[in-house]
């Protein structure tokens, strides 16, 4: 190896520059030795444990941000990859970590820490599962926005007349979930017996208006159940992202009380979607259907993107990035943990914002299960997105091999085909020079 290959180092995707690595190692042997005696022996105990302390530091204009990304990395819970020059890609534990820096010597940061063998425990430890608490976190804000939704709902008397709109609401959120599946990879046989769901649902909304609960339960188990569709549920985010961002507005509205196809009403020739009801208890019946029905869909598909989440068994094997099947089925696709922590956080402070307004309407159960379920997927987020490959981007000065570059960036030549595939590299042997490449270092 070169002197040049020996000078950079990386731990958790985070690359520093390397000044000296001092280890130790050996065996742990007990000396016996006795009074009155000439001799003795030493006892073999097993091996030392392998430590090592790096020493590194990080030089340019940009030296203090790097330095806290990198102390970020050091400071995650758990065993972390750690490509060394000398030995390679090895699973390391962090222990101490300090730094220093000089007011003397600008743009220069050092740092140090103890880096120990990751090993296996000899014995079981308590975690909890974090996903499951999800779970259990959704299943309740489920139970209390639609039990808000009812109350909501009875508390006017001609709430379930067809005037209205109700019914309405429901048809056309039916739709919209039909047209929204239709866009993502789907299971054949999942897809029809959901499809065929729908369609009887469809038929059923006027039976079910005097049982809002019921209704509201059916047509929402629906969205829940789209993570069924797909091989991996990550892939359903999009269906429950297209459903806020549709009704997040006047829809509800315009389908009560026209501007959309279905409310024009045609007679005599002449074309209408103009309010045609004058009644007031009808007209506060509507208005408190359009708010209840927009806060129930809203919220559903919030509490069903989380759950989604926490069903995902995340790809971490590098190797593999999304390809399409003949049937449409995607193969699961490398997900990162910055990308997880996106996703978590956007879920996070999307409950945050409902379980305030759950707040200014008075439904503390609603907001107290909404707060409980922030919680949850934010300790999920966080723990599993430690466990996830990092993404970083490298942009060569010459033009090299891919393997050459799979190896220098990741530790291993392994990586070619998917440093391929992720960025589509025309020439699949090699990168050129100032092409910004992106890696994924597991």
């Amino acid at each position: 190896m070169a002197f040049e290959d020996r000078l950079m180092a990386s731990f958790r995707g985070v690359k520093f520059e390397l000044d000296m690595v001092n280890g130790t190692s050996g065996r742990r042997a007990i000396a016996h030795s006795y009074p009155k005696r000439e001799s003795g022996y030493a006892e073999d105990n097993g091996a030392v444990f392998k430590q090592e302390k790096i020493e590194g530091k990080i030089v340019g204009s940009d030296y203090v941000s790097r330095l806290q990304t990198l102390l970020v990395a050091l400071n995650q819970s758990g065993p972390g990859e750690l490509v060394h020059p000398w030995f390679g890609v090895i699973q390391i534990q962090v222990g101490n970590v300090s730094h220093k820096l000089d007011l003397k010597e600008d743009g220069v940061a050092t740092f140090s820490f103890d880096a120990y063998n990751a090993g296996e425990s000899l014995f079981p430890n308590t975690t909890i599962d974090t996903s499951e608490s999800v779970k259990a976190a959704a299943e309740s804000a489920r139970a209390a926005s639609q039990a808000a939704f009812a109350r909501s709902v009875l508390s006017y008397k001609k709430a379930t007349t067809q005037a209205a709109g109700l019914g309405d609401l429901f048809d056309q959120a039916l739709q919209d979930f039909d047209e929204f599946t239709r866009s993502i990879p789907s299971l054949p046989s999942e897809l029809k017996a959901w499809t065929n769901r729908l369609t009887n649902l469809k038929y059923s909304v006027g039976n079910l208006l005097a049982k809002p609960g019921d209704l509201a339960r059916e047509a929402m188990g629906l969205i829940e159940d789209v993570k069924s569709l797909v091989t991996d549920p990550i892939q359903a985010l999009s269906v429950y992202d297209n459903v806020r961002n549709r009704w997040n507005g006047m829809r509800a509205e315009l389908t009560i009380r026209g501007g959309l196809g279905r409310s024009i009403i045609s007679a005599d020739g002449f074309a209408s979607g103009v309010q045609t009801v004058s009644d007031a208890e009808t007209i506060a019946a509507q208005d408190n259907n359009i708010s209840a029905f927009n806060t129930l869909l809203l919220d559903s598909s919030l509490i069903e993107k989380a759950d989604a989440m926490a069903n995902s068994d995340f790809n971490v094997n590098t190797d593999i990035d999304t390809i399409d099947s003949l049937t449409g089925v995607g193969r699961q696709a490398v997900i990162t943990g910055s990308q997880l922590t996106a996703i978590g956080n956007g879920i996070a402070s999307n409950l945050a914002i409902a379980a305030e307004a759950a707040v200014e309407r008075g439904d503390s159960d609603t907001w107290r299960t909404f707060r409980a379920l922030r919680i949850a997927v934010l300790e999920d987020t966080r723990i599993r997105a430690q466990q996830l490959p990092n993404l970083s981007t490298t942009r060569p000065n010459v033009t090299m091999p891919v393997a050459l570059l799979a190896w220098q960036q990741t530790g291993s030549a392994e990586s070619r085909a998917s440093v391929i595939r992720r960025n589509g590299i025309s020439n699949p042997s090699f990168v050129p020079a100032g092409q910004t490449v992106e890696l994924i270092n597991g």
